[in-house]
């Protein structure tokens, strides 16, 4: 880059969203993407709500009829997809929302992505962690 364009490519952003032109005035057509993704976004967050409910409702209902044992491991199961859904929620979606939506108020500010950035590297690590957390088998057999 130094020898093409004469910059340093330590010296620039890694990625510009330009949210407004010279003007003020919003650039739609950019602004076109944050909506998209916000849409995409809610769109699969509310699915995961319904099938979330749906199913908590409908597995109480059938899980009478199994053994204490199987009922508390389904329970178990249960909070287990509960918290793998919160998971990539605070370690992935809300670091990328952070990034998007920051240009929107037209701040002059450098963030240090770099963090928010080491949160998608946690995201695989917690997953399985969770799974040893929650389940009481697993987590006894760690212990042991």
């Amino acid at each position: 880059m130094m020898k093409k364009y004469g910059v340093d490519f330590s010296e620039i952003a890694g990625q510009a969203q330009v949210a407004y032109d010279e003007n003020g005035s919003l650039r739609w057509w950019n602004i076109s993407c944050t909506i998209n993704i916000t849409a995409i976004v809610f769109s699969q967050y509310s699915l995961i709500a319904y099938c979330t409910v749906r199913m908590c409702i409908e597995m109480e209902a059938k899980i009478q009829l199994l053994s204490e044992s199987l009922r508390t491991l389904h329970r178990q199961f249960f909070k287990t997809l509960v918290l793998q859904i919160v998971t990539p929620t605070v370690t992935l979606f809300f670091p990328i929302s952070v990034i998007i939506y920051l240009p929107l108020f037209n701040m002059e500010i450098d963030v240090p992505t770099g963090i928010l950035l080491c949160a998608f590297t946690l995201y695989p690590a917690m997953d399985a962690i969770i799974v040893m957390y929650v389940v009481k088998d697993y987590r006894m057999a760690i212990r042991s």
